[in-house]
């Protein structure tokens, strides 16, 4: 049964994401979260990423959080998908194939047709690359790069900050997986 709920979730999402289109006002950054130089990064996402974020960030909120490095997070995590393509058809295999099948057609070519698997492998480490350069808060930066893994992977990155930021991870990591 939770294997039918998750084929309907993703063929619901394939959907969405081929329909994706951004009327204007549709798009709207809630107020003071992203300075002028983020709001850039979140305009370089695709509409689907776009939406995605934003559902992310809502779901957040209403889960009661309001930690600003959070929320920034949320509302950039994917910034680094707009480093080079990921076609539609690349992310139907890249869900389709979640066990990592497709890690082994990543290529870091640019000009081959394996090179989206390479942003959407590498696309942590480069949205928390481009973060930090739009002055995002070291944290922001943090739960951006450890967005895709498993919080239980990815807590010893965190070390360095206190208990609560992993806390952080694990909801920003929930909700991605959930929206």
């Amino acid at each position: 049964m939770e294997f039918l709920a998750a084929v309907i979730y993703r063929v619901k999402q394939f959907f969405q994401a081929l329909g994706a289109r951004i009327c204007p006002g549709q798009i709207v950054i809630p107020n003071g979260y992203l300075s002028q130089e983020q709001q850039a990064l979140f305009g370089r996402m695709s509409p689907a990423d776009q939406l995605h974020s934003l559902k992310v960030f809502h779901t957040l909120r209403e889960q009661g959080y309001h930690e600003a490095d959070l929320l920034v997070a949320a509302l950039l995590h994917d910034i680094g998908k707009a480093v080079g393509p990921l076609p539609l058809l690349h992310r139907v295999a890249i869900v389709l194939f979640r066990d990592g099948r497709w890690e082994r057609w990543a290529s870091p070519n640019p000009h081959s047709w394996r090179y989206p698997f390479f942003v959407y492998q590498q696309h942590a480490v480069a949205g928390a690359r481009l973060a930090q350069a739009a002055g995002c808060s070291p944290l922001t930066v943090e739960l951006i790069r450890g967005h895709h893994r498993p919080p239980h992977q990815c807590s010893n990155d965190l070390s360095r900050y206190y208990v609560i930021e992993e806390e952080l991870l694990i909801a920003l990591w929930e909700a991605d997986e959930a929206n």
